[in-house]
């Protein structure tokens, strides 16, 4: 008989392409999501939510930094949910959590390098964390942290469109920004739902290889049909800019937080989650290819 599966989440980017998955596997899927009417900072409809259900994979999150509710959302909400989990003796938490939580360190992280996280997203994933090791004694659990994830999202449709104005790379370039594309993130995330062997552990979810910020920004060039010329800028003049951009348009992604966060190294090793038999099918130039072509449609 197929898991029943709750997906917290499920009408965000990564969530609804998890039910998708699911579905089109079988699996009997029940949604959890605010557009819904579910909230995770309501225990009773936590407690709803994971009953006659074996597995969770809670996905749901506050991204937007300076949202009041971030905190309560990504740490409370995640132990309301897990709370609810293991005392409704579900089998599994499956936690989608950040490579963010490494911070900026030198070299390829692995899961065992030190967790250093600098902005308060970030911050409060490194929170969830530890809330659901706390819980590994009461149910099993396994955290996926992926890079930052390509595809026609919100996040992706802002660079895009700056781009078409022939936006500047700020900063050097040379820093590495390995990403996963969507797709692989999804996958990832159904393997480790079918697959015991991963309770019990962390994984990160990357592509195979990282790319210089400078070669995303070439190959984003080349996706949109631009001459893949290189127009850069120094870091101190992009604090400029973004104090103008902050000032003018305030939901501008380009901002000093956003400029700190480009500007930081993002080196992988995906060797543990390989062992297990998982490996990614899209390396960067497919995945920024995909996401131009569907950030177009």
């Amino acid at each position: 008989m197929k898991k029943k599966i709750l997906v917290s989440g499920s009408s965000g980017f990564v969530g609804k392409r998890v039910v998708a998955a699911l579905k089109k596997k079988g699996y009997p899927v029940r949604e959890f999501d605010l557009d819904k009417g579910l909230d995770l900072l309501r225990e009773t409809d936590c407690r709803k939510a994971v009953k006659e259900i074996d597995l969770v994979i809670h996905g749901a999150a506050i991204l937007d930094e300076d949202s009041p509710l971030l905190w309560q959302v990504n740490v409370n909400g995640t132990e309301n949910l897990i709370k609810a989990a293991a005392e409704g003796k579900v089998e599994r938490f499956i936690h989608l959590s950040t490579a963010g939580i490494h911070g900026n360190q030198k070299g390829k992280v692995s899961e065992k390098s030190a967790v250093e996280p600098v902005t308060v997203y970030e911050k409060s994933k490194a929170a969830a964390e530890k809330i659901v090791e706390d819980y590994q004694e009461m149910i099993e659990s396994t955290v996926i942290r992926p890079a930052i994830v390509l595809g026609a999202n919100d996040h992706w449709k802002k660079i895009i469109r700056l781009m078409e104005k022939d936006f500047p790379l700020i900063g050097n370039g040379k820093n590495k920004w390995q990403t996963v594309y969507v797709d692989d993130l999804v996958d990832a995330i159904v393997f480790c739902a079918e697959h015991d062997k991963t309770a019990g552990e962390i994984f990160i979810v990357a592509e195979e290889k990282a790319l210089s910020l400078e070669s995303l920004y070439v190959e984003l060039k080349k996706a949109l049909g631009l001459e893949p010329k290189m127009w850069k800028i120094p870091f101190w003049s992009g604090k400029i800019l973004a104090f103008f951009y902050a000032t003018f348009s305030p939901k501008s992604i380009v901002n000093l937080a956003h400029l700190e966060r480009l500007n930081r190294n993002r080196e992988y090793s995906i060797a543990k989650i390989k062992k297990t038999g998982w490996k990614p099918k899209f390396d960067a130039e497919q995945g920024i290819k995909r996401t131009v072509k569907e950030v177009g449609k």
